[in-house]
């Protein structure tokens, strides 16, 4: 799907774990990021089941395994991934792609989430969309 873009991170690994660095210098540089979330999810609950008209959204999932699905409202084209969660995995959302994530394992998972600008006048850029239970 075009409109879900995986995203190779900058991440550094040793004996005590590993460091990512999910957003890019020109993000920053820019001010393009308009806010930084992180949603945590219990095992077997739903994160998402919305869309941005105008932003584009960044997930980096940082644990799973986690159940991701996108629809892309333009078209219905879907796409379902299962990330094991082995590795933090960046993902871009573009603007008008539903989204959501399911926690499928049996602990807590959480995500860091962020976001380009949606529109210069500041007006809310979420809308519902049922996609996963």
């Amino acid at each position: 799907m075009k409109n879900v873009e995986t995203i190779k991170v900058t991440l550094r690994e040793d004996d005590r774990g590993w460091v990512a660095w999910p957003i890019q210098g020109h993000l920053l540089n820019d001010r393009a990021v308009t806010n930084i979330h992180i949603p945590c999810l219990r095992p077997g609950s739903v994160r998402g089941n919305h869309y941005h008209l105008h932003a584009s959204e960044y997930v980096l999932i940082l644990s799973g395994p986690c159940k991701a699905v996108f629809i892309d409202n333009a078209t219905e084209e879907i796409r379902e991934v299962i990330i094991s969660g082995e590795r933090p995995e960046l993902l871009k959302i573009a603007p008008d792609s539903a989204h959501a994530f399911k926690n499928i394992s049996d602990h807590d998972i959480c995500l860091v989430c962020y976001e380009t600008p949606a529109r210069e006048d500041n007006k809310k850029d979420i809308y519902r969309r049922h996609i996963l239970s």
